[in-house]
């Protein structure tokens, strides 16, 4: 757009997206590979929920990277798609689903993946194994559903880019009739609402288990359930894993911040709106190299392959939860 740098434009926006994700595809490939063929014994008890985790990361991130480019135009909710699916004419109300359902199940499956070590780890034979099922089946019912109110109340699209176009004139210019500008969202608060709603469920929900996690590892050596040395391996998979979980975030919440307060002190750019999509992108790329970097079993497996490795010797501790032998390896 006139006024702006080549950062802003759509042609940056675009080619840069495609660049991540062809660097992208293979990693999430090998990055599943040493999770269904290269995770030990002793860690089966989290392969599928890790792999889960993985495969919804992957999939938002090759989403935005190559299937649909959401270029949004800053300040409004509104954009303008270049990506694959472009060419094949899949609806654009289609396309905007697409991304926000898959973050709603990335968020899903890191709930996941702290109820299944909380529950194989304490509450096994407790009152939870009953209600986990529904609590887990609710969240990915409400993940799926979270989106559908806002693409059932999109605007009439003619009069919605009229609309968008006197207030932001200088966005006519991009409108095109092969590729119209999509208006997803005018005067209606109640998306804003819905999604601090979502937002703040997952916070809390996450938060809760997390602290449960923390608060009973304190007290299992205490209460002579867990040997202290078991007890340490554990609570050094649980940090490895909020690494896993915590960086990826933080590429999605600083730009998002920056973009938030950018528009709060009214110094919002198409630039920074670039900046935050194209980092946000990374998502799963880097939630990938975090979990193939901080997880032993796959770091090692790495190093032999690049023949920088001697296969150290596993140190594996097996405890008894509730009855239960849980054996872990680091």
């Amino acid at each position: 757009m006139e006024g702006e740098s080549f950062f802003a434009s759509a042609q940056f926006f675009s080619l840069t997206l495609y660049t991540i994700g062809f660097f992208s595809f293979p990693i999430h490939l090998f990055g599943a590979y040493c999770i269904l063929f290269q995770t030990p014994e002793s860690m089966k008890s989290v392969k599928w929920s890790m792999f889960n985790l993985h495969f919804w990361s992957s999939c938002l991130d090759m989403t935005v990277s190559l299937l649909t480019q959401p270029y949004l135009l800053k300040s409004t909710w509104s954009g303008i798609p270049y990506g694959i699916l472009k060419e094949f004419n899949v609806p654009l109300s289609f396309q905007s689903y697409m991304v926000s359902t898959l973050f709603c199940m990335v968020a899903v499956s890191i709930i996941t993946i702290f109820e299944n070590r909380f529950f194989l780890l304490f509450a096994e034979h407790s009152w939870w194994r009953f209600a986990r099922r529904p609590f887990l089946a609710i969240n990915y019912i409400l993940g799926l559903l979270y989106y559908v109110p806002t693409v059932l109340s999109v605007p009439e699209q003619t009069s919605a880019r009229a609309a968008t176009f006197k207030e932001f004139p200088e966005f006519r210019q991009l409108d095109t009739p092969e590729n119209p500008i999509y208006v997803l969202v005018l005067n209606n608060p109640w998306v804003s609402v819905r999604q601090i709603a979502m937002e703040a469920t997952v916070v809390i929900e996450t938060g809760i288990i997390v602290c449960l996690l923390k608060f009973k590892m304190k007290n299992v050596v205490k209460e002579m359930k867990m040997s202290e040395s078991t007890a340490k391996l554990q609570k050094a998979f649980l940090k490895a894993l909020y690494i896993q979980v915590s960086l990826p975030l933080l590429v999605i919440l600083l730009p998002s911040a920056v973009s938030v307060f950018s528009g709060i002190l009214g110094i919002s750019t198409q630039s920074v709106n670039n900046l935050v999509y194209i980092t946000f992108s990374c998502h799963g790329l880097t939630s990938t190299i975090v979990m193939l970097i901080i997880q032993n079993p796959y770091r090692e497996f790495c190093l032999v392959m690049v023949g920088k490795s001697h296969r150290r010797q596993k140190i594996s501790a097996t405890s008894t939860i509730s009855g239960r032998s849980v054996v872990t390896t680091f």
